[in-house]
This record gives C-alpha cells, sequence and structure tokens, in this order.
C-alpha cells in the first residue's frame, strides 16, 4: 500500500503528450458520467495489497482529477511523509470491520454496504465526476461495494507479486514477519477470487515504475477522465521509482 513516491515537478513527459491528451479530450467512456447523467458520478475502487502500489494508483488518479475522499489518512508513525491517498475516515471505518494484522471480520456486511453507500452518496453532493476510493482491506469488501455502489462502478487492480508484497511489507516491520505474511496472503485470496470474473483494469506495480505514462494513459482511457494537460503532467511526474517500495 505504501509505495514511497515523490512529486518532482520538473521531469517532462514526451512531445507526444499533447497529442494525447487531445484524443482523451475527446473520448466518451461507455462507464463515463455522459451515459449514466445525473444520477451519479463514476465510482471507483483501487484495489491491492499492502505495498502493492494501491498508493501510488490512488495517488495518480488524484492528480488526474478523481475525488479520492479527502482529507486523506495519515501514518504519523512513518519516518518519512507521504500521503496515501486514502480517505481519513473510511479508513478508520474499514479497521473496525476487520482486525489488522489477523484480517478478522468484526462487523457484517450488511452494515458495510450501508456505510460505503452513505460515503458515496456524500461526495456525489460535491459534484464530482469522479469519485474513487483506495485500501487494502478493500480487497475483503469487494461484494459489498458492487452492492453498494452497483453494476457500472470501476475496479481497478493494483497488482504485484505476492512474495514481493510480503517482502517489502516485512521490512516496514509492522508486524512479525509471519503475521505479515498472514495477512499479505488472506488480502491475495479474497482479491483473485473476486476478480477472476469481474471486469477490471490491472495495474502491474514494476510496469508502473518502469513506464508511468504507459499506465496514466491507460487509466485514463478506462476510466473516461478528462484531465487537463497539466493534471496528465502531474500525474506522471507523481510516480519517481524507489527501490525501498
Amino acid at each position: 500500500m505504501h509505495s514511497t513516491v515523490e512529486h518532482k515537478r520538473n521531469r517532462r513527459p514526451a512531445k507526444t503528450l499533447a497529442q494525447l491528451y487531445q484524443r482523451f479530450r475527446r473520448v466518451i467512456h461507455p462507464n463515463s458520467t455522459a451515459e449514466v447523467g445525473a444520477k451519479h458520478a463514476t465510482r471507483i475502487a483501487v484495489l491491492g495489497l499492502y505495498r502493492s502500489g494501491s498508493s501510488a494508483v490512488a495517488g495518480i488518479l488524484h492528480h488526474l482529477g478523481v475525488n479520492m475522499g479527502p482529507p486523506f489518512y495519515q501514518n504519523v508513525a512513518e519516518s518519512t511523509f507521504h500521503e496515501f491517498y486514502e480517505s481519513a475516515w473510511l479508513s478508520q471505518q474499514l479497521r473496525t470491520w476487520w482486525s489488522e494484522p489477523e484480517i478478522t471480520e468484526k462487523i457484517r456486511a450488511a452494515k458495510r454496504v450501508r456505510v460505503f453507500k452513505r460515503w458515496i452518496q456524500n461526495q456525489e453532493r460535491n459534484g464530482s465526476k469522479w469519485i474513487g476510493m483506495k485500501h487494502p482491506l478493500l480487497c475483503l469488501c469487494g461484494p459489498d461495494l458492487l452492492q453498494a455502489w452497483g453494476q457500472s462502478m470501476r475496479f481497478i487492480w493494483a497488482w504485484r507479486p505476492l512474495d514481493n508484497s510480503i517482502n517489502s511489507l516485512v521490512r516496514l516491520n509492522w508486524w512479525t514477519s509471519d503475521k505479515s505474511e498472514q495477512s499479505q496472503r488472506t488480502l491475495w485470496t479474497a482479491t483473485t477470487k473476486f476478480f477472476a470474473d469481474r471486469e477490471h483494469l490491472r495495474i502491474d506495480f514494476a510496469a508502473m515504475m518502469a513506464d508511468p505514462r504507459q499506465q496514466v494513459v491507460r487509466l485514463i482511457d478506462y476510466l473516461g477522465l478528462e484531465p487537463t494537460e497539466n493534471q496528465i503532467v502531474a500525474a506522471i511526474n507523481y510516480i519517481q521509482p524507489t527501490s525501498k517500495a
């Protein structure tokens, strides 16, 4: 979840960026708000294990203009500050529904569905055309989200090989090695099962680090976003590869 990234302003994309921008300004995506009209915004959930790149994906979406539900959660225990781009209020709710690191259920699905529905409706009152949510514990909530947000919602899978995600979490020393591995395997099982028969866009962590521009374009295309050129530049420059991730 906590990919170490920072915003570097002086890196510029290739000259084809303006052409891409013009192209996607003309795109009318079949699941955009042009289809759903005034009923609701495009609803987006980012699912991914801890240390899978989900924070990086959420950061890209934020820079592209997606409402990710601020104010955002901040881990004051981290040695270096960075945004996780996950709703602080929803993060707290999720941690009351599922224990960490045991990943055991404490609240029934019916209540989770009611909370998800109320949260998205509150966000839509702000007039956002695209609204997203991200948290590792959402890996356990795929069916809840579908029931609360409807079948037209869009899913992004922040994907990283399981062993890599486990090793990265272990290095953080949040929990013991055994508990870190157990939590990651539980989330992996739930996520792979849910996405086995559910349309989604998979964003590979390694591919995102190697070529963030390509993944930004894929996200714009899949979600039917309409970012400005400055937003596209910010989203691309937001991703900074690091050996510590």
